[in-house]
């Protein structure tokens, strides 16, 4: 080859690095200009939730684009926290539990507050912020609860529930929660409740589900002692996967309890106290006293419940935070619950109505009475407000007996 032909052959060698180079950073400024793009079409579609719904309302573009790449030190992201808005299944109501917003720890209050704060103010009609709500404050203390018995007869009250939420710190939350912690979570409550095991009269002792006949827990479903099977809509939110694996509950008698402990259901422990009747006061006593005890249970073994001075107790739901404590009293309100205006007045006492006690679409004049507050309050003041609410109502309930004509939208709440 002469000195010529070499010189030509360099020179194209060099043209041909040169062309080389300058396509790499073409085709790299294309991947990157396509994964963009992918990254801007990722906004959720929540378009079946409806244009008043607080996912839509909250989690917008540009606070989906602010908060879509952080986590939290266990590694939970806004895409576990909203699993149950995107994977609503065909045939659901929209919008099931809050928003379909779940907190996979509790540092997700924090972290993602951008989101929640506001979610939980407008569920709790609280303010979170700034100097609307003043620290979370527990109280638990029978000396504070009213002394009114609100149906001494028994004509009105089927039944009273109260349950407590309560996650334990350290562990993620349902929608992250990973198999190994929730059966770490089982064997402790378990070995918290063999304390109580040991001073039962009535045999009182924990089951796991696993353990149980097909036969055994439908009864006790239908019997309302324990859980039922989760739907599409929360096997879909990732908050009860590996379905019954490491559930199990607490009953301090498997005949007539009043003392239950769930376990793993959403949160960690739910404690649950129930009784026939409208002694509120005695379902109280008796739901307190549980929590102080396995508070004092889990100290002892180095545990202890998640609490945020400002939000109370943490659990997955935004709904059950601050006292996580929910009221139930069934009621009996035929002539009241007939009447135009009737589910606002209860919102009025500050109460809400869950469903109708036997759950069918016929009207039977039975209703599921509850707490509407949960943040904000302690325990002793919801329990009170519940108390007077209901007494309330079967004050005007025996004024239509009596054959009364009553406007709801003249009557005072209180």
């Amino acid at each position: 080859m002469t000195a010529t032909q070499i010189s030509t052959t360099a020179c194209e060698a060099a043209t041909s690095a040169t062309t080389s180079a300058a396509t790499k950073p073409s085709l790299i400024s294309r991947k990157f200009q396509t994964l963009h793009k992918h990254q801007a079409d990722s906004y959720p579609n929540f378009s079946r939730h409806g244009k008043n719904a607080m996912i839509q309302k909250y989690l917008t573009p540009q606070v989906y684009q602010q908060l879509k790449d952080k986590s939290t030190a266990s590694g939970v992201t806004l895409d576990d926290m909203i699993r149950a808005a995107t994977s609503l299944p065909m045939g659901a109501n929209p919008p099931r539990g809050i928003a379909g917003v779940y907190a996979g720890d509790a540092e997700c209050y924090s972290t993602f507050a951008m989101l929640l704060d506001p979610i939980i103010e407008e569920h709790h009609r609280a303010r979170t912020r700034r100097r609307g709500l003043r620290r979370h404050r527990t109280n638990l203390d029978l000396q504070h609860l009213a002394r009114r018995q609100i149906d001494p007869e028994g004509q009105y009250i089927l039944s009273t529930r109260l349950r407590l939420a309560r996650c334990i710190k350290g562990y993620r939350f349902a929608p992250t929660i990973t198999r190994g912690e929730r059966r770490e979570i089982e064997n402790l409550i378990k070995d918290c409740c063999s304390e109580w095991e040991k001073n039962s009269k009535k045999g009182g002792n924990y089951k796991s589900v696993m353990d149980m006949t097909n036969a055994e827990h439908d009864d006790l479903v239908k019997r309302r002692i324990s859980f039922p099977d989760p739907d599409a809509f929360r096997l879909s939110a990732g908050t009860h996967r590996d379905w019954p694996d490491a559930r199990g509950l607490y009953c301090n008698d498997w005949d007539f309890p009043s003392l239950m402990v769930w376990t793993n259901v959403e949160d960690h422990l739910w404690i649950v106290s129930t009784s026939k009747g409208g002694n509120v006061q005695d379902v109280f006593s008796k739901l307190s006293s549980a929590a102080m005890a396995l508070e004092t249970f889990l100290q002892q073994r180095g545990h202890k419940f998640v609490e945020d001075e400002r939000l109370g107790f943490l659990n997955a739901s935004p709904a059950n935070i601050g006292t996580a404590l929910q009221a139930s009293v069934h009621v009996k309100l035929v002539r009241l619950g007939r009447l135009p205006g009737f589910d606002e007045f209860v919102r009025r006492l500050r109460l809400e109505i869950r469903t109708e006690y036997d759950g069918s679409l016929r009207y039977n004049g039975i209703f599921d009475i509850g707490n509407l507050e949960a943040l904000g309050k302690s325990e002793v003041e919801l329990i009170n407000v519940v108390i007077d609410g209901v007494g309330r109502l079967i004050e005007l309930e025996k004024r239509l007996e009596i054959g009364e004509d009553l406007d709801l939208s003249e009557e005072s709440a209180w």
